[in-house]
């Protein structure tokens, strides 16, 4: 191999043969699934291929309401079991370990489904595993059970004025650690990826299939059904096949499961945190044609790069049998985005035949080019001229691919109309699964995801079931000495058809009771089911507990789209510990006892597949962020808005705010805090008269994050708190700032 700059960070380095390094060699999943739950192990292999030490960073996708909950390092025969820590602190143990030569790892959650993976000190010519284990709920979807596991991170389009050379912006300030860089066009990672599955049921499963690899199926225990003399194929193990292996697309495996016994489930648990109880509940109800109401739909489809090709393809499919498909009383309008928000009418239009043969040329006439700004499209369409006394529907059509969800999140949670509905369908091959199923969620919607290359059956289920809720005004009821559950969701969606409700609660004295649900048919007639709670401390059931616990670190995070708050990190960094939980503001760190490295070492960062049916030229064209790496040049997954580039020093400017002050600093000293005033008070700031209590978190000369104190705040409008938000994230923090500092920004 040819000597290298090792003074340099980067993701590979080119040798003589032209031959690519890739330091992730393997990754190892094997998951057993019993009823609704997945208990899933993932082993990371990393390997050192240099003479000097390494340091090793992957990002990588998990599901996005997986309760992650254990990390461990392997060295040879040597185990070492991970911590979990606040984030920072965990941060701190783990350069201190790393500037000691000693081997750690630190796992982190970026996003609800974004995971960076940071493995230090690995000896030259070394190879060390980290496991992650985690638990999750199947998707109950049509009468089939789907297990998914996502296997890479898609590019994102990244919004906002760049702040440095790392390509995060004043929007998506975490840029640079949600899109990992990706593997030049025409060359082929050697990371290959193997999977395990293993189904344990008490009743038959049958019709199991992949629609996105190539499978092997292996029945383990053929026992008898005794009641009906026959076999049972109740265990059965999965495998990828040896040709299916490339981590590029969502592994998805459905299956059906015989028996009434899946339309309800009760699992509890109890410890000292208190009892636990899941429910699972699908009602057996049927929506009749003569219930139809008159709805107005909105479809609002994603034509950006990254839906070039087949993806627009299968969408422009979906758009044609939604067309098709709507009720003779119906309204309909269709609005599509990238760059631009195009819209086929100004106003919804009554569904007959021209208005339908119009729609049908506008949705063949669409074409995948620009930038993914969905928060433009989302606007448009919740704005959108309204029939009156017609309840909306939005369809949302995407893959996902941006980098700001929260913002997109926090506008559809603030001004989505109360009668109005947002359901999200997504295809592709490895979606952004989390903002589609937080969108829907948000919306009191459903989501759909479906691979380009599947067959329309699963689009006309959807739209059908979307059409006709079967469940409304879902009512959640406890009845019993003691103090009430905290239950999630705090507020149940509707339901539609073949659709569950999953509830999970945590009662803390864990004295027994009765969980009412109740809910309006579709007939207009009143359901009702009671389950009866009972917690026994004799049942070993931790995945109960875990997943409350995940559960209430969604809803805190949910309060938070518009921006961090002081009160709700707390909540969630609080339950996180409590409950032994990864989360954004919790981390694992692992680290060895002995000292095994010098603290000469390299650091590289893994590259990742573009995602299957993805265009590369469309996301990773004239518009993407070109990074220097060890030796050769290669693309990291950002399109930045051209736009705004430009993250120089500007020329000096005239003080606009004056009036501006910062009391009660912490952690800044005189001169910091000169700077920050003096830097606030020549932007340009949102009117306003008041206090707002700031929090920083320092890393690297860079605000990387910022807690808003509402309690101590006055000013509690979002607009503007976002707005000074974007501009201390531009700040350049001087060389003594510590890692935290909090002030007050004061204009009277």
């Amino acid at each position: 191999m040819n000597s290298i700059n090792t003074s340099l960070a980067g993701l590979y380095v080119e040798s003589s043969d032209e031959q690519l390094v890739f330091t992730l060699k393997h990754t190892q999943v094997s998951a057993k699934i019993s009823g609704n739950l997945s208990r899933v192990e993932v082993i990371q292999s990393f390997a050192n291929p240099f003479t000097k030490p390494l340091e090793a960073v992957y990002v990588f996708p998990l599901p996005d309401e997986a309760a992650v909950d254990e990390m461990e390092i392997k060295i040879g025969n040597i185990t070492i079991k991970g911590n979990i820590k606040e984030r920072s602190e965990a941060e701190e143990i783990y350069a201190k370990a790393k500037q000691e030569g000693r081997t750690t790892g630190l796992l982190e959650q970026e996003r609800d489904n974004i995971f960076t993976q940071s493995l230090a000190n690995i000896k030259p010519g070394e190879q060390i595993d980290v496991t992650i284990r985690y638990t999750d709920i199947l998707k109950f979807d049509a009468g089939k059970y789907e297990f998914v596991f996502p296997m890479v991170v898609g590019p994102r389009f990244i919004p906002g004025t760049i702040i440095d050379e790392s390509g995060d912006t004043n929007i998506v300030p975490d840029a640079s650690q949600i899109t990992p860089p990706v593997v030049p066009q025409g060359w082929r990672s050697p990371h290959d990826i193997d999977v395990t599955v293993e189904i344990d049921s008490l009743l038959n499963i049958s019709n199991i299939h992949s629609p996105s690899h190539q499978i092997q199926i292996e029945f383990l225990d053929k026992s008898l059904d005794k009641s009906f003399e026959q076999p049972l194929d109740n265990k059965i193990l999965v495998k990828l096949d040896k040709e299916d292996t490339i981590p590029n697309k969502d592994l998805i495996l459905r299956y059906q499961v015989a028996g009434e016994e899946t339309q309800s489930n009760l699992i509890t648990q109890s410890d000292s945190r208190g009892g636990h109880f899941a429910v699972y509940l699908i009602p057996a109800l049927e929506y009749h044609s003569d219930n139809i109401i008159p709805k107005d739909i909105v479809f609002l489809v994603d034509t950006s790069g990254s839906q070039q090709g087949l993806p627009l393809k299968q969408c422009q499919e979906l758009m044609r049998l939604f067309i098709q498909g709507l009720n003779p009383d119906d309204t309909f309008s269709i609005l599509d985005f990238s760059n631009q928000v195009r819209q086929l009418s100004d106003k919804p239009l009554p569904n007959n035949p021209a208005n339908r043969s119009n729609a049908l040329n506008y949705i063949n006439q669409l074409q995948a080019a620009g930038s993914t700004r969905m928060l433009n499209g989302i606007n448009a369409a919740i704005n959108f001229s309204t029939p009156k006394e017609r309840i909306r529907s939005i369809i949302l059509l995407t893959d996902g691919y941006i980098g700001n969800e929260t913002e997109v999140l926090a506008a559809v949670q603030k001004n989505l109309q109360p009668r109005n509905r947002l359901h999200c369908f997504a295809v592709g091959s490895s979606v952004n699964r989390f903002l589609i199923n937080r969108i829907a969620e948000v919306g009191r919607g459903i989501s759909k995801i479906i691979r380009h290359d599947e067959s329309t059956e699963g689009i006309t289920e959807f739209f059908q079931r979307i059409n006709n809720p079967v469940l409304t005004d879902i009512q959640i009821n406890w009845n019993g000495e003691g103090e009430s559950p905290v239950i999630y969701p705090q507020a149940p969606p509707d339901l539609f058809a073949e659709q569950p409700l999953i509830l999970s609660g945590r009662k803390e004295d864990s004295i027994e009771g009765y969980l009412s649900i109740s809910g309006t048919c579709a007939g207009c007639e009143r359901y009702e089911n009671i389950f009866h709670v009972k917690f026994d401390e004799t049942v070993e059931n931790s995945a109960v507990a875990q997943l409350w616990g995940r559960n209430q670190i969604k809803y805190l995070s949910n309060q938070m789209f518009n921006y961090q708050t002081k009160a709700g990190v707390e909540a969630v960094t609080e339950t996180a510990l409590n409950y032994q939980l990864l989360s954004q503001y919790t981390a694992f760190v692992a680290v060895s006892d002995d000292v095994r490295v010098n603290n000469d070492s390299i650091s590289l960062q893994a590259a990742v597949e573009i995602p299957e049916a993805v265009s590369y030229q469309a996301t990773m064209g004239s518009n993407s962020r070109m990074l220097r790496s060890i030796s050769v040049e290669y693309e990291r997954g950002i399109t930045i808005d051209s736009g705004n580039t430009d993250w120089m020093e500007a020329a000096p400017a005239p003080l606009l705010n004056p009036r501006l002050q910062i009391v009660n600093p912490i952690g800044l000293d005189k001169a910091a805090k000169s700077e920050l005033i003096q830097y606030l008070q020549k932007q340009k700031l949102p009117e306003f008269t008041g206090e707002i209590v700031f929090e920083l978190k320092i890393k690297n000369l860079r605000v990387k994050q910022i807690i808003v104190d509402e309690s101590a705040s006055t000013i509690k409008d979002d607009v503007i708190i976002n707005q000074i938000k974007q501009l201390l994230l531009g700040w350049k923090v001087p060389p003594t700032t510590p890692r935290k500092v909090i002030f007050t920004l004061q204009i009277m």
